[in-house]
């Protein structure tokens, strides 16, 4: 039995990044790297953890079954979160940490439903997994800094739309490759065309009016630029580790422009 099964660590490659591209560029921007900030990566992974052992054991449950070894896991995971955020909340008094590890608690709740309900895979359900993954860019600013800045609900905002772009593009190309999904295609391709005109347009509306630098188009300009030549040309062969791979490489390459966004404002 691999680690990744024995410890019910999540699957979806996509998911982590989620995690921790918005992290990584919360700490990035504040440039700050005190020993606190190792406790917060400790905590949102363990909490992050969890929802895969909640699953198990929610869906369980809804059928009438005892699933004493996910509740266990489920417990341990949320106890070592809440004893690794513990330290930053009462001994460095960053007491706004409170509310957001109860909004994430209460995110996870609702995506645990909606899993146990097969709804979590549904736009809404993902938008909303978003929002909740996202929130580590201004916690890690936060944890970082040890104040909370107009910048860190910039890069929450600029994180969550960078990746509601990849849920657009990634079911267009899906849905584009299925023989029994094409009375779906019309409406995938006009919400990913909407959804990157609307993103274009408000980047560009907020570099124009100097509230963001230039960079953060750069920040976009691979997911703009992939997602256009779908539109414009749909089809193609759909290799999904290639398609992996590079939503990676342009995670990477979002979160060094996003940095340079708020570090050269």
């Amino acid at each position: 039995m691999s680690l990744r099964v024995m410890l019910k660590l999540p699957r979806e490659h996509g998911a982590w990044a989620m995690l921790y591209v918005p992290l990584v560029t919360g700490v990035l921007v504040a440039w700050s790297f005190p020993l606190r900030v190792l406790l917060f990566v400790l905590s949102a992974t363990f909490l992050f953890v969890a929802r895969e052992s909640s699953v198990s054991w929610w869906r369980a449950y809804r059928r009438g079954e005892h699933r004493a070894d996910a509740l266990e896991r489920l417990i341990i995971y949320l106890g070592l979160a809440g004893l690794s955020i513990a330290p930053l909340v009462f001994i460095d008094r960053l007491y706004l940490l409170a509310p957001l590890g109860l909004a994430a608690l209460l995110l996870l709740a609702v995506n645990t439903e909606q899993a146990a309900r097969r709804e979590d895979r549904t736009i809404f359900g993902e938008l909303l997994a978003i929002a909740g993954l996202t929130m580590t860019a201004p916690a890690a600013h936060y944890v970082a800094l040890g104040e909370l800045q107009p910048a860190a609900f910039w890069l929450w905002l600029l994180s969550a739309l960078y990746f509601v772009s990849s849920v657009f593009y990634v079911r267009l190309r899906v849905i584009l490759i299925s023989p029994r999904k094409q009375a779906e295609r019309k409406g995938a391709w006009r919400r990913c065309a909407s959804y990157h005109v609307f993103l274009l347009v408000s980047l560009s509306l907020l570099t124009a009016s100097d509230t963001l630098s230039f960079f953060v188009l750069a920040a976009f300009a691979p997911a703009l630029a992939r997602a256009s030549w779908c539109l414009i040309k749909p089809g193609g062969q759909l290799v999904l580790k290639r398609l992996g791979l590079q939503e990676i490489v342009y995670s990477v390459v979002f979160l060094i422009f996003i940095m340079l966004t708020f570090r050269h404002a």
